[in-house]
């Protein structure tokens, strides 16, 4: 095999993890290695850094994977003095002892035993006998969807056999019943065994050298599902001008222990290609599988663990001391973490760090984050959608408005990001005094924007609007075989304070077609469209003050091509 000089990188297509299992081949040297770095995205996706010591005095070693990468992003880094000749993957037979929690995991674990057996379909009937052997009709073993190694039943990997038949030898002969049949089993001399040896199909990874290179250090590093991070927010609006924010990490980790490693969270948005195909090397699929998997963009792996990204949890309370919010000896309901840590920048990624996390494989861990200030002030929306469709037709055919129709007006709050770190999209929930006011989604918020979230209606806004038709010319035009009429709209918008308080108020209208007027101005901005939408889209901004108890007016007119 060609060497080659200078630092070397082999590819190759699963995570390396600590053995768990006693495998049939004990000849081969198993080499530990020390998890050192994490970093994880909210995807259920991360990327894992291992240092892997070589045997002494071995030109091959075996590692374990507990998890398999995704296609083409699994390495092995090494120094000149490692020379590396293969690294093959292999299916074997793992064991394990597990504890039995059914009636036919418990006549697996005694085997050679002598028993008495009863039968469900006729209870006072016994049988004497010894147990020789349990066999399952359809094994279909129960396979991690984040390890390597292939699922029978891709998906439904969960599936057990149930059809199990025991084998049991008495005076007459051996008689072979179905296990769903025994209902009671007495064990005569002594206690039965509560553990059984469980089997499954394993992969190894088997590293030939070709010259020995004990005490060497190699570079693992790979992209793989199984774990998550999912943040989430508090926001504490007690004072009139600066809310103190408040973020925490859980993470799910469901691919290997956490032992004092360094975890960074990912914030931004990655493109990983082939993040749902799994390497070839982590024997998931065969040949045909696996191009099925490059065409499709996703391995059975991907269809059957789905997507943890997704999942998120309540803001748990933290039970910190803090002067400005303790108030007759209650300890305060916002959190007091401490200031940001000093994250780090890749490209548009921002990495931020939690050092010697410790979570063990199956655990779910709660990470404060960072309570920080941040500038905010209230803002109330008034948000009206957009009644033309992409296609040109009104969205309800049958809408016939005669009297102005009541909206909706959203009490929010926009803050200014000040800090040194981006916020990532998460949910929010917004406290005063100690008391819940609402949660909302707070979006992705980079370094000196604003973030806006609602926070609840705004029932003291009385908000009314109506659109009328005012001209209509009939077949205008005619574009795609379709002939179209051109309609003048007018609309009228009223709104009023009936709150005791002014207030900042930004009025939104999407609309289709060409803005004639408008009373006052707007700000105005002409969207996107496609190439067969016949309309422009355009989205209409007013904001203004509203003393208490005032009332305004608001008009536009539009042109649009209608159906």
């Amino acid at each position: 095999m060609r060497r080659i000089q200078n630092s070397l990188v082999l590819v190759v297509a699963a995570v390396l993890g600590f053995a768990g299992y006693a495998f049939s081949e004990e000849s081969a040297t198993e080499a530990k290695m020390e998890l050192k770095q994490v970093s994880l995205f909210k995807n259920g996706l991360g990327f894992f850094v291992w240092e892997v010591t070589i045997p002494e005095k071995v030109k091959s070693f075996y590692v374990v994977p507990d998890a398999a990468a995704s296609h083409g992003t699994f390495w092995v880094s090494y120094l000149p003095k490692v020379d590396v000749e293969s690294v093959v993957a292999k299916e074997i037979e793992g064991k394990e002892q597990v504890e039995a929690t059914t009636m036919v995991d418990l006549l697996k674990g005694n085997i050679g035993r002598n028993v008495k057996v009863y039968f469900n379909d006729k209870p006072d009937a016994n049988v004497e006998a010894k147990l020789l052997k349990v066999t399952q009709e359809q094994q279909n073993l129960p396979t991690n969807p984040y390890a390597p190694g292939r699922v029978i039943n891709a998906e439904n990997p969960g599936y057990y056999g149930i059809r199990n038949m025991v084998f049991l030898g008495t005076d007459q002969g051996q008689i072979a019943v179905s296990a769903d049949r025994i209902v009671r089993v007495d064990f005569a001399d002594k206690a039965p065994a509560a553990k059984y040896e469980k089997k499954s199909k394993e992969v190894r990874l088997d590293v030939s050298l070709n010259k020995s290179a004990g005490g060497q250090k190699i570079i693992v590093s790979c992209l793989a599902k199984g774990a998550t991070w999912a943040p989430s927010y508090m926001i504490d609006i007690t004072e009139p001008e600066n809310a103190r924010l408040a973020a925490k990490a859980e993470v799910m980790d469901e691919v290997c222990d956490l032992n004092g490693v360094d975890v960074k969270f990912v914030t931004g948005f990655p493109n990983l290609q082939f993040a749902d195909v799994a390497d070839p090397i982590a024997m998931k699929e065969n040949l045909a599988q696996f191009l099925q998997s490059l065409i499709r963009g996703q391995s059975a792996r991907g269809r059957a663990a789905g997507a943890l990204g997704g999942v998120m949890y309540n803001v748990v309370s933290q039970s910190m001391a803090d002067d400005r919010l303790e108030m007759a000896g209650e300890m305060p309901v916002m959190p007091a973490y401490g200031a940001a840590e000093v994250g780090k920048t890749a490209e548009d990624l921002f990495l931020y760090p939690v050092e010697k996390v410790r979570l063990a494989k199956g655990e779910v861990g709660y990470f404060p984050l960072f309570t920080e200030s941040a500038p905010y002030k209230h803002v109330y929306r008034w948000e009206i959608p957009n009644y033309i469709n992409p296609e040109g037709s009104y969205y309800d055919q049958g809408r016939q408005q005669r009297e102005p129709e009541q909206q909706e007006v959203w009490h929010c709050i926009r803050l200014d990001n000040v800090m040194k770190l981006p916020w990532t999209t998460a949910p929010a929930e917004i406290v005063k005094e100690g008391v819940i006011l609402g949660q909302d989604t707070l979006n992705f918020t980079p370094v000196k924007e604003k973030g806006t979230i609602k926070i609840t209606r705004a029932m003291n806004i009385k908000a009314e609007q109506i659109e009328l038709e005012k001209d209509r010319k009939h077949n205008a035009v005619q574009w795609y075989n379709t002939n179209w009429d051109l309609v003048t709209v007018e609309g009228k918008l009223s709104v009023t304070n009936n709150q005791d308080k002014p207030i900042t108020l930004e009025v939104t209208k999407s609309l289709s077609g060409e803005v004639k007027a408008m009373q006052p101005e707007a700000k105005l901005e002409k969207l996107a469209k496609s190439l067969r939408m016949v309309n422009a889209n355009v989205r209409l901004t007013w904001t203004m003050e509203l003393a208490a108890g005032e009332q305004k007016e608001i008009g536009y007119t539009y042109e649009v091509y209608v159906r």
